[in-house]
C-alpha cells in the first residue's frame, strides 16, 4: 500500500470514531449555596416559594412542688390541674407554646430553694406556679426575688407570706388564697358559736404552725378554752397517745389542721379511741380525695365540719373534668392549681403579650397585677401587698359524701 493511500484510510477511520463517540457534557458552575436556614434550592426558587411563618417562642411555666416524700399527692396534684389547665387553653397563649417544666421541692424548705433556683437559672421559666406547701414558699421568697421571676402560690395559707409580697418587699410574689388569719377571723366565730372549749391539732409544718398561730388569740378574744396544742410531723404513725389525752382533757370540740393522708390516720385513730366531740378542719378533711383514704369506713369523716377556700361540687364542670382526664377526683390542691394556671398566669401571659409585646418576667408580673377575673369561688384579684380574696367555703361529709354549706366573705385583715 502506498504511503499516501494509508493515510487516507487512517483518516476515514478517526473520522468513523469520533462520529460514535458522546458528545462532551459541558462543565457548570457550583450551585449558590442558599442562606443560612434555607431550603438549598436557588434564589429564584426561594422567592417564588411560600414563605412558612417563623415558630414562636415557648412560654415556660416553672412549677415548684412536693412530687415525692410523705405528702407528694399535693405536688401530684398541682401537677395535674397545670396539665388540665394548659390543654383547655390550647396548648397555647397568642400562638406561643406552652411548657410545664416541674422542680421536687419535697416541702422542704432547702429542696425548695434548690428547685425554685435551679427553675429560673437553669431551665430559664418565665413564671412559676408552687410551692404545695407554705414551708416551701417561705423558703423560696428570697429565691423569687433575686430571680426577679413572677410567681403564684396556689395553697400556701402561712399568714407571714402576706408581709412579704408587694408592698412589703417582693413584688415578684403573688397568692390567688387567702391565707389562715384571714380565715381565722371568719372561721373561729363559727367554731365559737358551738364549742366552749377545743383542742388543737396540727401538722408540725409552716402551714399548721402558722394556721394554729391565727386561731389561738381569735379564740382567746371570743372566750374559747384551748384544753391542749399539739403539733406532728408528717407521716406520723401512732396518734393515740395524743389522743387519750385529748380525750381526757374532755374538750367540746376538736380542730385538726391537717391535709387528707395524714388526716385521715388522725381520724381513723380518733374514732377508735372514741373521741365522741364535733371535729372542725381547716385542712382538707372534706375533700373527695380524704373519701378515698378512708373508703373502707365512709363513717371516719362523718360530721367534720371545715372552713377552706375550695369545696368539692362547687365547681361540677371541673370536677368532671378531672375524672375524664385523670379518672381522679378533684381536690383543692388540684382545683386551685388548675385556677391559678388558667386564669391568673394565663391571662397575665396573654395580656403581656396584648399590651406589651412579649411575654417578659417583667411583662408578666405588670399585667399579674392587673388580673381580674372571675371563677366558682369569687374573684382573683390582688391588693397591694399581691393578695387576693376568694370565697371562704364550709363543708361537710355526709352519709359519705362531701356537701357543700355555705359561702363565707373574707376582707382583708390586720398582719
Amino acid at each position: 500500500m502506498s504511503r499516501l493511500r494509508y493515510l487516507g484510510f487512517v483518516m476515514a477511520i478517526a473520522m468513523v470514531l469520533a462520529a460514535c463517540a458522546p458528545a462532551a457534557t459541558p462543565t457548570s458552575a457550583p450551585e449558590a449555596t442558599a442562606p443560612a436556614g434555607g431550603g438549598g434550592g436557588t434564589q429564584a426558587e426561594a422567592t417564588e416559594a411560600p414563605q412558612a411563618e417563623e415558630a414562636k417562642a415557648p412560654i415556660r411555666i416553672g412549677l415548684y412542688a412536693p412530687m415525692t416524700g410523705p405528702i407528694a399527692f399535693l405536688g401530684e396534684g398541682f401537677q395535674l390541674g397545670a396539665t388540665l389547665a394548659i390543654e383547655d387553653l390550647g396548648g397555647e397563649i397568642e400562638g406561643h407554646p406552652l411548657e410545664l417544666v416541674v422542680a421536687d421541692d419535697k416541702c422542704n424548705p432547702t429542696d425548695a430553694v434548690n428547685a425554685v433556683r435551679k427553675l429560673i437559672e437553669v431551665d430559664q421559666v418565665d413564671v412559676l406556679l408552687g410551692g404545695g406547701c407554705s414551708s416551701a414558699t417561705v423558703a423560696a421568697l428570697p429565691i423569687i426575688a433575686e430571680g426577679e421571676t413572677p410567681a403564684v402560690s396556689a395553697t400556701s395559707t402561712n399568714p407571714g407570706i402576706y408581709n412579704e409580697m408587694g408592698v412589703g418587699g417582693n413584688i415578684w410574689e403573688f397568692r390567688v388564697n387567702p391565707d389562715d388569719l384571714i380565715m381565722a377571723a371568719a372561721f373561729a366565730s363559727f367554731m365559737a358559736e358551738k364549742a366552749n372549749s377545743i383542742a388543737l391539732v396540727a401538722e408540725n409544718t409552716d402551714f399548721g404552725r402558722g394556721a394554729l398561730s391565727a386561731y389561738i388569740p381569735q379564740f382567746e378574744a371570743l372566750g374559747v378554752e384551748v384544753v391542749s396544742e399539739d403539733y406532728f410531723d408528717l407521716g406520723t404513725a401512732d396518734y393515740r397517745p395524743a389522743l387519750t389525752g385529748i380525750k381526757a382533757s374532755a374538750p367540746d370540740a376538736v380542730l385538726v389542721v391537717m391535709t387528707e393522708r395524714d388526716g385521715s390516720t388522725f381520724m381513723r385513730q380518733l374514732r377508735e379511741v372514741g373521741l365522741d366531740v364535733q371535729v372542725f378542719s381547716r385542712g382538707s378533711l372534706t375533700s373527695p380525695l380524704f373519701l378515698e383514704y378512708t373508703k373502707d369506713d365512709p363513717t371516719i369523716g362523718e360530721g367534720i365540719l371545715e372552713f377552706s377556700f375550695w369545696a368539692g361540687g362547687v365547681d361540677p364542670d371541673l370536677d368532671q373534668r378531672f375524672l375524664d382526664r385523670f379518672d381522679k377526683s378533684n381536690s383543692p390542691h388540684r382545683g386551685w392549681a388548675y385556677y391559678a394556671t388558667r386564669y391568673a398566669i394565663g391571662t397575665a401571659i396573654k395580656n403581656a403579650i396584648l399590651n406589651e409585646g412579649e411575654a417578659t418576667r417583667e411583662a408578666i408580673r405588670n399585667e399579674l397585677e392587673k388580673v381580674e377575673v372571675e371563677i366558682p369561688f369569687g374573684t382573683i384579684k390582688f391588693d397591694d401587698h399581691n393578695q387576693s380574696y376568694p370565697k371562704g367555703t364550709v363543708s361537710t361529709i355526709e352519709d359519705g359524701e362531701v356537701r357543700f354549706v355555705q359561702f363565707v366573705e373574707l376582707v382583708p385583715v390586720e398582719h
